[in-house]
Parts: C-alpha cells; structure tokens; sequence
C-alpha cells in the first residue's frame, strides 16, 4: 500500500487542502454504482464529502483508503418495471385530469358504477 498517494479536497471554511489517501473513506452506493469520499478538513475538523470516479475510487483504496458501502433510503429506490414517466406523460396527465369528466372515465375503466 502506498500511503504516499495525496488526494485533494476542499473545505468551505478552510478551502483546498491534500491530506494521504489513507485518511479517506471512499463511499459506494450500492444502488446506483455511485462512488464519493468522506474526510475530515485537516484544519477545522469539518467533514467533507465529495463525488469522486470510481477509477480514483479504487486507486485510493489500493493505496489504503477504507471502504463503507451504503445503500439508498427504500422512498428513493425505484422499482418496477416499464418505461420511464417523461415530461411530457406528466403533461398529458395533467390535461386528462383537469377534464370534467375525469372520475367518471377512472369509474368506468376500473368497472365501478
């Protein structure tokens, strides 16, 4: 392991700053495949998180950042299958639904009176 490999981060009282990779926590989303780092500001102390590429993701850990893995909260994980909801279904959404009409057609197409 080579702890000489620098990363840089930035913190919003102190500004840039490069600590040793070791100091790091490389963060994976396992939901998304979303890479990140956690640090503490060398000067004040403050936690620093940041988006980094997994290729400099997986050079710090070979130089001896920890790893923590995470995943999302459920309300944000999207399941299911189909295509995507655009704009533009919203849209049309929107005007079927400001039509007079609008329950009676749900009433019928669910076979309810």
């Amino acid at each position: 392991m080579n702890a000489e490999v620098q990363a840089t981060g930035v913190c919003e009282r102190c500004g840039d700053f490069r600590v040793a990779a070791t100091v790091l926590t490389i963060r994976h989303c396992v939901d998304d495949d979303s890479w990140s780092y956690r640090l503490r500001c060398p000067s004040c102390g403050m936690v620093v998180f940041a988006p980094i590429a997994g290729r400099i993701a997986r050079r710090s850990l070979e130089a001896g950042a920890s790893l923590e893995t995470w995943t999302l909260p459920v309300t944000s994980r999207e399941f299911g299958v189909g295509a995507v909801v655009s704009l533009d279904d919203l849209d049309d959404l929107l005007i079927d639904l400001e039509q007079p009409d609008v329950i009676e057609i749900l009433r019928a197409s669910l076979g309810v009176a």
